[in-house]
C-alpha cells in the first residue's frame, strides 16, 4: 500500500537505486552476521576432533563400554565382550549406538579415532538441523540473533567434549533434532518413530516423548491429525522393528538386564544426592523461557514446539547428573532462544518484547557454557595439547608389538582408563583379551586377575580417572607405558 504523499516516479518505477543496493547490502551483512557464528561451531567440532585427538578428553572408560562390544558386534554378530563381564553381555545401555558403530567398523575397518569422528558427524548434523531451525523460523536480525545462540551453544565445552568422545549423546542429540524438525514441518508420524528409534539408543529419548505427544493431542483435538502416508509407514514400521527386536534382546537377557538397571538406578539416585553441579533453578529458568514462549505464541505451533524441545534437553541434562548431558543446557536454551526470535505477525507494539527475552535466554546460553562444573574443569582444552599425545606414539607402538608376543586366551588389564580402545584389533589378532580387575563393569566382585597389567602414566590423566585402576598408582609425570606380569605379586 503506498502513501498518497509517494512521488508518482517512485511509484512506478520502483524504489530509488541506492536504497535498493542499501537494503541488498544490508541483508548480505545479515547473511554474513548469521552464517559466522555457526561456521565458527562447525570449525571448532572439526578442528577438536583433528587437533586435539585423544587430549579433550583424554581417553575414558566409558568410551571402552560402548566401543568395545562394537567391535566384537563387528567380528562375530555379538555383543558379548569378556572384559566387561566374563560370563554374560552386559545391558546396561540400548544397542543402538553400538550397532551403528559395529556397522562403520565393519565397512571402514576398526580404529579408536574413527568411534570418536563417529560423535562428530552427529554433532555437525546436529548443528545443521538447528541452524536449519533457526533460518526457518526467523527472519532479518532476529534471525541473526538466533543464529549467534545457536552457535554459542556448540561452542560450549560440553558440547564439544560430546563431540569427542565415543559415546552416543551426539548421536541421540542429532535423532531428537531431527524429530523436532519433523514436527515443525508437520510430519508427527515422523517425529514419533524418531524418538522411538532413539529410545533404542539411549533411555534419555523418554524426556522428548511428552513434546511429541502434546503435538499429537493438539491436532487431534484441532482435527488437524492427517492419516499417516508411506512415508509415515515406512517410518513407523522400521521404528516399531527396532523396539520390538530390543525388547525381544531384554526378554533374552532379561536376568543380566534387571541386574545392570538396578546398578544403573543406583548410580543415578547417588549422584543426584546433594548434587551442587545441577540445581534445580536451571529447570525453573527453562521452564519459564518455555510458558513465556506458551504465553506469547497461544498454540501448539513450530515455535511452541522447539521451546519444548529445548526444555526437555535442559530437564535431561539436570536428570543425568553426569557432564555428558551437560550440553544439554546450552542447546535447550539456544532451542529456546529460538522460539522466542521466531517471527510474528501481531501488531509493532508487541512484537518488540519477545527479541530482548530471546537475548535474555541467549545471555542463559553463555552462562550455562561458562559454568564449569568441577568434572569439567580439569578436562578443559588448553594450547598446550596442541603440542603432545595423551601417550607417546612410540610407547602405543612398544605395547602393540609386546601383544604380538601373546599366547591365545591370555589376558591383559589396561587400568581401565580407555587405553585398550588404541589395541583391540591387536589383541583379536593374537587371540588376546583385555580384562578389568573387577568381575564386570556393573560388579566388583569377584575380583579377576589378569596375566598382565600395562600401566600408559600421564600426566594428562584427571584425578578423577585414577580411581579406577585400584592395583597401580599413575604416576605424577610422565613415564611411558608400563607392562607387569601378574604372576606373583609386586
Amino acid at each position: 500500500m503506498t502513501s498518497r504523499h509517494t512521488p508518482a516516479a517512485t511509484i512506478l518505477s520502483g524504489p530509488a537505486p541506492e536504497a535498493a543496493v542499501r537494503s541488498r547490502s544490508v541483508a548480505g551483512s545479515r547473511h554474513v552476521l548469521a552464517a559466522a557464528p555457526l561456521l565458527a561451531a562447525a570449525c571448532a567440532i572439526v578442528g577438536v576432533r583433528a587437533l586435539l585427538g585423544f587430549q579433550f578428553p583424554v581417553p575414558w572408560p566409558d568410551e571402552t563400554g560402548f566401543v568395545a562390544p562394537a567391535f566384537d558386534f563387528a567380528r562375530s554378530g555379538s555383543f558379548f565382550d569378556p572384559g566387561m563381564n566374563p560370563d554374560r553381555v552386559v545391558m546396561w545401555m540400548p544397542p543402538g549406538y553400538m550397532l551403528l558403530l559395529a556397522a562403520v567398523f565393519r565397512v571402514f575397518g576398526y580404529s579408536y579415532a574413527l568411534a570418536r569422528w563417529v560423535s562428530a558427524v552427529s554433532c555437525l548434523a546436529s548443528l545443521g538441523l538447528v541452524a536449519a531451525l533457526a533460518v526457518r523460523l526467523a527472519s532479518g536480525w532476529r534471525r541473526v540473533l538466533a543464529a549467534w545462540a545457536v552457535g554459542l551453544a556448540f561452542l560450549t565445552p560440553y558440547m564439544l567434549i560430546d563431540a569427542n568422545i565415543a559415546r552416543m549423546e551426539m548421536l541421540l542429540c542429532a535423532i531428537m533434532l531431527v524429530a523436532l524438525t519433523a514436527l515443525v514441518a508437520g510430519k508427527p508420524y515422523i517425529a514419533l518413530s524418531a524418538v522411538a528409534a532413539g529410545a533404542v539408543v539411549h533411555f534419555n529419548a523418554v524426556y522428548f516423548a511428552p513434546v511429541v505427544l502434546v503435538d499429537g493431542g493438539a491436532r487431534l483435538f484441532s482435527r488437524r491429525l492427517r492419516r499417516p502416508g508411506a512415508a509415515d509407514m515406512v517410518a513407523l514400521a522400521a521404528a516399531a522393528a527396532g523396539v520390538g527386536l530390543y525388547g525381544a534382546y531384554i526378554l533374552r537377557h532379561l536376568p543380566g538386564f534387571a541386574a545392570d538397571m538396578r546398578v544403573q538406578f543406583a548410580a543415578k539416585y547417588y549422584f543426584g544426592q546433594n548434587d551442587p553441579s545441577h540445581p534445580l533453578w536451571i529447570v525453573i529458568a527453562g521452564a519459564a523461557m518455555a510458558a513465556l514462549v506458551a504465553w506469547q505464541r497461544r498454540a501448539v505451533d513450530a515455535a511452541m514446539l522447539t521451546a519444548l524441545f529445548g526444555l526437555a534437553f535442559v530437564v535431561m541434562a539436570h536428570g543425568g547428573h553426569e557432564m555428558w548431558y551437560d550440553y544439554g543446557q546450552p542447546l535447550g536454551f539456544a532451542l529456546t532462544s529460538v522460539a522466542l526470535f521466531a517471527d510474528r505477525n501481531i501488531e509493532p507494539p508487541a512484537a518488540t518484547w519477545p527479541v530482548w527475552a530471546g537475548a535474555a535466554c541467549a545471555a542463559l546460553v553463555i552462562a550455562m557454557g561458562l559454568r564449569i562444573t568441577p568434572a569439567m574443569a580439569p578436562l578443559l582444552p588448553r594450547w598446550a595439547m596442541l603440542h603432545r599425545n595423551i601417550v607417546a606414539p612410540a610407547e602405543i607402538a612398544r605395547v602393540r608389538a609386546f601383544i604380538a608376543t601373546l599366547p591365545p586366551a591370555a589376558t591383559v588389564n589396561f587400568g581401565w582408563s580407555g587405553m585398550e580402545l588404541f589395541f583391540l584389533s591387536d589383541l583379536a589378532r593374537a587371540g588376546a583379551h583385555w580384562s578389568l580387575f573387577n568381575h564386570s563393569v556393573t560388579q566388583l566382585l569377584p575380583l579377576r586377575r589378569p596375566d598382565w597389567h600395562v600401566v600408559c602414566d600421564s600426566k594428562d590423566w584427571p584425578a578423577l580417572l585414577l580411581q579406577f585402576d585400584i592395583d597401580h598408582p599413575r604416576h605424577a609425570v610422565d613415564s611411558g607405558c608400563q607392562i607387569y606380569p601378574m604372576q606373583a605379586p609386586r
